[in-house]
This record gives structure tokens, sequence and C-alpha cells, in this order.
């Protein structure tokens, strides 16, 4: 059961990260509008909607105890978003004018949307339980397949589905990666299994206590050789 999780939901996260990083602003650029300014605004927003989500989640999760009702919720939730961005797809090919604007907006705010589900899911909720429920001696083993899950995921979403691009198929392309990805989630309700937690975890530091007290200068001089591995990263 272990090896099946970390293999179905690790690779189906790469999945709908290979569409959010590479095909979304090829997306906006080819059939909404062609300013680079638009694609810039999405990449940024974007990655600040994934990281404060990671961080609050992974907070959140700790706090609770529980981690599989983030990731199968967190996986459910990011393919409806990603098999959402077809219906933003213009039917005739191309946005009029007067629509561009909105279309543009559209799309950035559901793709933040979906940043935050599957960065909460993937990043830090599936991240965390594979900490939860592995040993030292055999994480760098489960580490190393998750490490080449992007390249795989890269490599068989350029394969079976790149064609669909290519001939503006979009509809399709996003419905098919979204409901993937929503099964993963269904999946990963059956698959995964919290670690048991001390009866009393619950009543710990809340969620923003846990949050803040990572960015603190002394929980930093506590932990020096982890804190340079994540500057360094």
């Amino acid at each position: 059961r272990l090896w099946w999780t970390i293999v179905v939901i690790g690779l189906v996260g790469q999945l709908a990260w290979t569409v959010e990083n590479m095909y979304l602003n090829v997306f906006l650029y080819e059939e909404i509008t062609p300013e680079p300014a638009a694609i810039a605004t999405m990449v940024a927003l974007s990655a600040i909607a994934a990281t404060v989500a990671t961080v609050i989640v992974g907070a959140w999760s700790d706090r609770l105890g529980k981690r599989r009702v983030f990731i199968a919720l967190g996986y459910l939730a990011w393919g409806i978003c990603t098999a959402a961005f077809g219906l933003l797809a213009p039917a005739e090919g191309v946005v009029a004018a007067p629509y561009v604007f909105a279309a543009v907006v559209a799309i950035i705010a559901l793709d933040c949307v979906m940043s935050i589900f599957g960065s909460g899911a993937n990043d830090a909720a599936f991240g965390a339980w594979v900490t939860d429920t592995t040993t030292p001696r055999m994480r760098g083993r489960i580490d190393g397949v998750l490490a080449v899950m992007p390249l795989i995921a890269m490599l068989l979403v350029f394969g079976a589905l790149d064609g669909l691009t290519r001939a503006g198929e979009w509809r399709l392309f996003f419905a098919i990666v979204g409901g993937v990805t929503s099964l993963a989630g269904v999946l990963a309700w059956f698959l995964v299994r919290d670690v048991p937690r001390p009866a009393d975890a619950a009543s710990g530091p809340s969620t923003l206590a846990r949050v803040v007290q990572g960015f603190r200068p002394s929980t930093i001089r506590v932990n020096p050789a982890l804190y340079l591995s994540l500057l360094i990263w």
C-alpha cells in the first residue's frame, strides 16, 4: 500500500504540475492573448499562492495530525480546477477583444485557486505524509523514486497529450488531466493511512503559531543545517 500510494499519488501530482508549469502559459498565449505581462502576472501570483498554501496547510495538517483528508480532497479539487480551464477555452479559437481582459483575470484567478489546492495536497500534505510513514533507512529510496516523477510525468504528458494541444483540443486536454487528478484523490482516500498521533497533539500550538515559529530567528539558530539547505535550494 505504501509503494502504491507513493507511485500513484506522486506521479499524478507531477502530471498536474506539468500542465500547470508548462501548458497554462501556452494556453494563455495561444488562445487568449500573446501579451507577455499576462503570463508574467499569472506565474508570479500562482507562485505566491502556492508558497503560502504550502506553509499554512503544512502547519494545519501538523496540528490536526491528519494528512489523508488534505491529500484526498485536495487532489479532488485540484482536478476539478484543472478541468475547469477547458471551460475558459474559446469555442472559436480566439477571444473577442472586449473579453480578453476578463478571460485573463479568470484564468489567473483559477490558476491561483488550483495552485492552492495542488500545493496544499501535494507539496504540504503528501510530502509530510511521506516523512510520517517512512523511516530514515528507507526514505532515501522513496525520495529517489519521487525525484524522477517530474521527468516521467513530463514524458507522459508530451507523449500522450501534447497532440491535443497542437490540434487546439484544449478542453479535452484539461478534462483528461483533471479527471485523472480527481481520480487520484478518490484513490488516496482508500490508500493513505494517517500515522496515529498522541491524544493531546491537537492541544499544542495553533496553526498560526506553528507558521510563525518556522520563521523565528531562534528556530533558525537551533536548526542551522536545515535552513542552510533550504536557502541553497
